[in-house]
């Protein structure tokens, strides 16, 4: 469909007479995108990503004197694959609504489509979040969503970790988050120690946060028993983008297990055309590549959904 001089259906044809003072718009803004705070973003050039999963070796064993060292299995190594997946957006403006039109429609619109391609792009990355405990959206490479209490690892004990502690906000959750970063294991089912540095939070959990983590006192208690959590360092941030009131989760990004990615081969461009026909029409479009995902979940826990 064509944006035409038919699109002002105000009574006098306001939008193309200089008579207007000023045109109200809350979508002219600047992009709101956050997903950097919470994923990797990492720039790729092929269609697709093949990742692999692997372990190292298991303990040793107590021998005698002369016996033979024996030489242990290790598990088999897995892959998982991420195509990218194409985006895009347009939008068609007459010859005479470019003309006639006195609020700078083109340049509005234009604008307006690089915006809501970047915005788009957030909302679709954190869906990794938003269905953080289904498989809906995204899967590792156990098969599993990104927060569950049966995570597999690759040992033959059969070793699983739970990263969801399905819990309100608070004191107790905030510290069952760092002691299970604590207690972590590897795919050997080896004690892995991960320091969290980021507590994601829905925007009405902020000021909840900010208590939690700055108070000098244990929060909501009558005593002089001290904030412990305040001594480990993490920092809060909001991500609007979270559907849920309850939702808020701790993440290590900034250890190196941590998992979470986009994969971009190619930010929203702008391509602007005539049209092909002969109306002189102009067509404004924007296309990107991208695809989300995780492989291992363990550096992500997820409080509640």
């Amino acid at each position: 469909m064509s944006i035409t001089i038919n699109w002002d259906n105000t009574d006098n044809k306001d939008f193309l007479k200089t008579l207007l003072r000023d045109v109200f718009d809350s979508t002219k803004r600047e992009a709101l995108v956050e997903y950097p705070n919470f994923v990797n973003d990492i720039s790729v050039q092929d269609y697709y990503e093949r990742r692999g999963r692997k372990a190292g070796l298991k303990g040793m064993s107590q021998l005698t004197d002369g016996q033979e060292i024996p030489l242990t299995d290790i598990p088999d190594p897995s892959t998982k694959d991420w195509a990218q997946v194409r985006y895009g957006l347009g939008f068609k403006i007459t010859s005479g609504m470019k003309k006639f039109n006195r609020i700078g429609l083109m340049k509005d619109l234009t604008a307006d489509l690089s915006k809501v391609m970047r915005e788009e792009k957030d909302i679709i990355v954190n869906r990794l979040f938003n269905y953080a405990t289904a498989t809906t959206y995204a899967t590792g490479f156990d098969g599993l969503a990104l927060a569950s209490n049966s995570h597999t690892c690759l040992d033959e004990d059969g070793t699983t970790y739970n990263n969801y502690g399905n819990a309100a906000l608070g004191v107790s959750a905030l510290q069952a988050a760092y002691i299970y970063f604590r207690t972590l294991v590897d795919d050997q089912g080896r004690a892995m120690v991960l320091n969290p540095d980021i507590l994601m939070v829905n925007p009405q959990l902020e000021f909840t946060a900010i208590e939690l983590l700055q108070s000098s006192d244990k929060p909501h208690e009558e005593s002089n028993t001290i904030n412990a959590i305040k001594s480990k360092g993490l920092t809060y941030k909001v991500n609007t983008r979270l559907t849920s009131s309850t939702s808020w989760a701790v993440l290590a990004k900034n250890s190196k297990p941590y998992d979470l990615f986009v994969f971009t081969s190619q930010e929203p461009d702008l391509v602007i055309k005539d049209a092909a026909d002969t109306s002189r029409s102009t067509v404004v479009t924007s296309e990107s590549w991208f695809t989300c995902g995780f492989g291992d979940p363990r550096a992500f826990y997820l409080g509640n959904s």
